[in-house]
């Protein structure tokens, strides 16, 4: 028993065009959540650069630990992501 699967084959050849139109929607896709790793490093960074001028703010201490938290997580999402679209595994904004 074979586990080979055949997949069809394109009945033209992809033009250079097409391919950049594909990426050129992937990187536009991409665009907000971009905008959302900088802001959510923003953040990250003031809180951060807060609990430094104040050592006795506990509550900046926790927030500033959710926030690199939630980036360290959005990044890792965010690539995750990149890499599905660069294989053609998953399409659009989210």
């Amino acid at each position: 028993m074979s586990n080979i699967v055949e997949f069809p084959t394109a009945d033209r050849p992809i033009t250079e065009g097409e391919v950049d139109k594909l990426h050129s929607e992937a990187f536009r896709d991409l665009e907000g959540t971009v905008c959302d790793l900088d802001r959510m490093g923003e953040i990250a960074n003031d809180l951060i650069m807060n609990c430094a001028a104040r050592e006795d703010s506990y509550h900046n201490l926790e927030l500033a630990t959710f926030a690199v938290w939630q980036l360290a997580k959005m990044l890792k999402e965010f690539r995750a992501n990149y890499n599905a679209r660069w294989h053609g595994e998953k399409r659009g904004a989210s």
